[in-house]
């Protein structure tokens, strides 16, 4: 029998930093074992052991595809908590092209948790994820999970809850399974504390009220430099990049309307609870504190609800990681109490919410998102013309000049205002000059001193309102012998762009290749009697409707010149685009595209500085 005297053996797999835990031992849940890949987070753990876990508890540091259950416990188990990694069902992965699900190994993990369940048998288990496994490959990836439990015996109950609505200074929705053995109905979940749907309307915890205590505290704050570091003081709090671009408005636009992620240059409103924090904090990933800086370790554990004592192990990185991977511990321990209201019979007094009801969040999401594009269509109406004199934003520039690139490598390009070294191999030669409201630039290819052109290529990139300067054209022209000129062209147009406007990257003009939102037609011209395959290749994609579209990889066969490159294997032509910078994807690299197909994302070559990986999964 399960009382106070004894407790409700629990047990943890894919502990992470321990966020879930701290809550189910909060509400007085025995973990007698915590079963965890990540060796720091493991360390954390132990760190912990004593206050936010029983002496006891034993630390596991394994593979959960590869441990016994004897090696966790070889007592009886009443629960199981956890949440598989959710990088396959999240927003990212989505945003990626599609989120890889139970196709990716890591979101097959559910099937060993699902192992130990059948194994313990427990009178029941909570299973925490993104609300995007609901709807992963059209819901597939649902119903074949919660089959596994059900083909085990258990009945599942399951809700989307949103964190703030429990007293946790974050919107974090997340989606919440719990499994309960047959002759058991299933559960209801608790009723939110904070917020419009709390019984008693208790309003949300603001990000000030969680941290005000520490705004005395002098500690050193998270570096913060980069490009795009010094907008972040124009970013009004709770908005994000979106505030620089053309489409809410920005007199001198930087990005192309949902270019970036949310949270990109996302400032946090000290009024209001953060947006979630994600695990993998990129370099302007936010939330940022409204004073224009990065929040400091201790104000992230605060706006996660860890306790202020709570030890994480580790550097900055991988203690970020780990509080972004967790359960809030505040979130957590209200689920728990439920559970042990509700499975183990215990009187908590916990008031639930009616398996019929709909919780508000997500009418509120909506009215936000459509003020939001009411804003965006206020601002820029469908065929205005700029609404700003760039004349007036921007000086009068008149360029004429020539320098060089010289590439060493595919990863290394070296830019010199004067022709030097030119011994070490290809050379290309740039000229720019402005004409009225044209920037032309002509690249010529250099070997053993002299121009080499076999190739004659021309992009004409016409912006649809001035970009800076008084620019509205960008016409390149190249005269090359090899393949290489191709991302030289785009190199040079990338850092016009940079030059006369704020645009940075041809992502920013161009627009995120699942949404994009280009802010210029593209016209390309070849006059070469007999192309490459590989320019006939940009010629294909320099047609946006050609972009991001699945096509089988047979079809690069019908490119002229595939040929004459005499590569018997279609995979390796994609390599080959991958080492010219172009975002071909294919199975071996994303594992949501089915095998046989690829996508080019972007009719542009990438960045040099964002080499793409051409590194591969498994062969065709």
């Amino acid at each position: 029998m399960i009382n106070s005297v004894n407790p409700i053996r629990t047990i943890s797999l894919f502990s992470g930093g321990g966020g879930l835990d701290i809550g189910f031992h909060r509400a007085g849940f025995h973990i007698l074992a915590c079963v965890e890949i990540d060796n720091l987070a493991c360390k954390t753990l132990e760190k912990n052991i004593g206050q936010y876990f029983e002496r006891d508890c034993k630390i596991i540091n394994q593979d959960i595809t590869k441990i016994n259950p004897l090696d966790i416990t070889r007592e009886p188990v009443d629960f199981i908590i956890g949440g598989p990694p959710c990088q396959s069902f999240s927003a990212i992965g989505r945003r990626a092209g599609g989120a890889a699900g139970t196709y990716d190994e890591r979101g097959e993990l559910f099937e060993h948790y699902c192992r130990l369940v059948s194994y313990f048998k427990p009178h029941g288990f909570l299973f925490e994820n993104v609300r995007g496994i609901l709807s992963s490959h059209k819901g597939e990836d649902w119903r074949r999970i919660t089959s596994a439990f059900r083909d085990i015996g258990y009945n599942i109950s399951y809700r989307v809850l949103d964190t703030a609505d429990y007293g946790v200074p974050q919107h974090r929705e997340r989606l919440i399974m719990v499994g309960t053995r047959e002759g058991n109905n299933g559960i209801k979940f608790p009723r939110p504390t904070h917020g419009p749907d709390a019984a008693v309307g208790a309003p949300h915890v603001t990000a000030l009220e969680a941290i005000l205590d520490l705004q005395a505290i002098q500690q050193p704050e998270l570096k913060f430099e980069g490009k795009y570091s010094n907008l972040l003081k124009e970013v009004p709090p709770g908005s994000n990049y979106l505030h620089f671009t053309k489409e809410m408005g920005h007199p001198t636009p930087s990005f192309a309307w949902r270019s970036r992620f949310s949270d990109f240059l996302y400032k946090a409103d000290p009024s209001k609870p953060v947006r979630t924090i994600v695990a993998k904090l990129g370099a302007y990933s936010g939330p940022f504190h409204w004073e224009n800086r990065k929040f400091t370790v201790d104000e992230f554990k605060r706006l996660q609800s860890f306790p202020d004592d709570y030890e994480f192990v580790g550097g900055t990185g991988s203690i970020l990681k780990q509080i972004g991977n967790s359960v809030p511990p505040i979130f957590a321990e209200r689920l728990a109490e439920a559970v042990k209201q509700q499975i183990f019979g215990f009187n908590l007094g916990i008031d639930l919410i009616d398996e019929q009801e709909e919780l508000s969040f997500d009418s509120r999401k909506s009215r936000k998102a459509r003020a939001t594009r009411s804003k965006r269509l206020i601002s820029a109406p469908v065929g205005q013309s700029s609404l700003f004199s760039f004349d007036d934003v921007y000086p009068s520039i008149n360029i004429s000049n020539t320098h060089y690139f010289h590439y060493l490598s595919n990863k290394q390009r070296f830019k010199y205002d004067y022709q030097v070294n030119i011994d070490k191999g290809c050379l290309y030669r740039i000229s720019e000059d402005r004409k009225d409201n044209t920037y032309n630039i002509n690249i010529f290819e250099i070997k053993n001193g002299v121009v080499s052109v076999n190739h004659q290529v021309q992009y004409i990139l016409s912006f649809y309102e001035h970009i800076g300067n008084g620019i509205n054209k960008i016409e390149c022209n190249l005269y090359c012998d090899s393949d290489q000129g191709i991302p030289v062209m785009w190199d040079s147009i990338e850092d016009v762009i940079n030059l006369c406007s704020s645009y940075q990257t041809m992502m920013d003009v161009y627009g995120h290749f699942t949404e994009p939102y280009p802010s210029f037609s593209l016209e390309m011209n070849i006059t070469t009697t007999k192309p490459s395959f590989f320019i006939n290749f940009a010629k294909k994609f320099s047609v946006f409707d050609s972009c991001s579209k699945l096509l089988p990889i047979s079809a690069l066969s019908d490119i002229p010149g595939f040929y004459e490159l005499n590569i018997s294997n279609p995979i390796d032509v994609i390599q080959e685009l991958r080492l010219l910078r172009f975002d071909v994807r294919v199975n071996q690299t994303n594992i949501n595209i089915p095998k046989g197909y690829f996508r080019c994302c972007y009719p542009f070559t990438i960045n040099i500085n964002k080499q793409v990986s051409v590194s591969w999964k498994e062969s065709i």
